[in-house]
């Protein structure tokens, strides 16, 4: 169990690149145009790929990485918009949605979607995250920064800039955090028997000033996960 690697998947480069910069005897596999960078990260033998923004993009990834590499843990770290909390909080999903998943013309209630179950189907609505990794990650932002939120983040292919909007995902869901590749990130991994966790560095809150926070603090929020992250890899 121990020689299997860690899975790291971050949507863009500023997420990732301090991470693959750390890895000792690193080597890099290119499938489907993809990048995964093979090493050993705070001595933990790790696998890291950038998947690019999007529900798709992610999906994509995480199963070309259980497939090639066989990951005991998927981590899904980077940036959101917060719903309830401050840029700069840190937020560690203990389940995910996909906000944007409508089948309620069917009578589903939103976000509720089917996965195989071999010739079944089971329909789920929240993710469960690994609840062992989330405290892991929890504890050590704890000791790094003071503290880390711990709830539900939704994810959907848009970016959330309406104060409306961020105020419908915290009714809806419960959510502190919105994204674009956790909960299919998620997704993969549920229906591979892979644990995961989502870990997310707060760099706008989702409102009208979004657009410009985004770029303004998403490298230093981005590179507040990724620090987290190797200072949790020994426990996970």
């Amino acid at each position: 169990m121990e020689n299997r690697p860690i899975g790291i998947i971050g949507a863009m480069t500023v997420e990732v690149q301090s991470l693959i910069a750390q890895m000792e005897d690193c080597q890099t596999k290119e499938i489907a145009r993809l990048l995964f960078h093979r090493g050993r990260l705070s001595g933990v033998d790790c696998v890291a790929a950038k998947c690019a923004p999007g529900k798709v993009n992610s999906a994509v990834c995480a199963q070309i990485m259980i497939l090639e590499y066989a990951p005991r843990l998927v981590i899904n770290l980077g940036v959101a918009g917060g719903v309830g909390v401050g840029i700069g909080d840190l937020v560690i999903a203990t389940e995910l949605v996909q906000h944007d998943f409508d089948g309620t013309a069917l009578g589903s209630p939103l976000g509720e979607l089917s996965i195989c179950r071999g010739k079944e189907e089971q329909e789920i609505r929240m993710f469960p995250a690994d609840r062992r990794a989330a405290g892991i990650l929890a504890q050590e932002a704890a000791g790094i920064y003071g503290h880390a939120h711990l709830g539900v983040i939704a994810t959907g292919d848009t970016f959330v800039a309406d104060p409306e909007k961020n105020r419908w995902l915290n009714e809806t869901f419960g959510a502190k955090a919105v994204e674009m590749e956790g909960a299919s990130t998620a997704q993969a991994c549920t229906m591979n028997g892979v644990p995961f966790a989502v870990l997310r560095a707060i760099s706008d809150n989702a409102n009208d000033d979004s657009p410009a926070d985004f770029p303004a603090f998403a490298k230093e929020c981005a590179e507040k996960s990724a620090r987290l992250l190797a200072k949790a890899l020994g426990r996970l």
